[in-house]
Formats: structure tokens, sequence, C-alpha cells
């Protein structure tokens, strides 16, 4: 049995280097009110989804705000989170992923390992320019 692809473009932007490719991906978030498209860096750095608090709540995302986690990446600098679950349609598969839901107005969205990454191969393709989950 072959396994069917959700193929996303390759995504460029910009930095002192030259032209890079940058693993973004726009993929179905189920809102309190229906599905809403929002866009995620595919990132095999971090651990879980991590999205800032703000989104979570206009999305009526579920979380445990009394919790908060410090986390980590870039640097020494702490960003404090609340845990909670986050659904995203990832071609025919609703998935529930455990999140991070950073108290911080500047984060980007990140796909992380956690509940996705055992799901499914990701390969990120040169040839065809595309993040591929399979």
């Amino acid at each position: 049995m072959v396994k069917s692809a959700l193929t996303f473009p390759y995504q460029y932007k910009r930095i002192d280097f030259g032209r890079i490719f940058n693993p973004l991906i726009l993929l179905p978030v189920k809102a309190s009110w229906g599905w809403q498209n929002v866009w995620f860096l595919v990132d095999s750095g971090a651990d879980t989804v991590v999205i800032p608090i703000d989104l979570a709540k206009k999305l009526g995302l579920s979380m445990d705000s009394s919790i908060k986690t410090k986390l980590y990446g870039i640097g020494k600098q702490a960003l404090y989170a609340s845990p909670g679950e986050i659904i995203l349609n990832i071609g025919s598969k609703e998935v529930v992923a455990r999140s991070y839901f950073v108290h911080s107005k500047n984060s980007l969205l990140l796909l992380g390992r956690l509940d996705i990454f055992e799901k499914f191969s990701i390969i990120f393709e040169k040839t065809k320019q595309a993040v591929i989950f399979q």
C-alpha cells in the first residue's frame, strides 16, 4: 500500500548570506468555531508545537494557564509557557498535539517533534523544492 503524501512548496526568506529555504507550512487548526489556517515553521529542533498564548486564546484552544513552564531556545533567555493541546489537520489526519502556549507576542509558531514527527516521515526535498509529509 502506497502512503499518500502531503506536499508544501518551499517558502524562502532573505538573510545577510542571501536567499534561503524557510520551511513554513499552512495547516488547518481546529478553533472553537471551526477550522482556521495558520502558518507554522517546521522545526525538528523544537520539542513541541509552540504558539503565542494570545493566538491560542483567540482560537479557543484548551490550556492550563495556571501552569507556567520555562522554555529555552537560542540563548539563555527563558520564555514562560502554559501547556495545552492543539488539533491540526495534516492531510486526511486530525492530529492532537501536546503544545506550549508562550507568554510572548513575538514568538514564531513552531511545529515541533512531539506528537507530529512520530506520525509522519517529514522530508525536506531539494529537487522538488518542497516539504513532504508521508
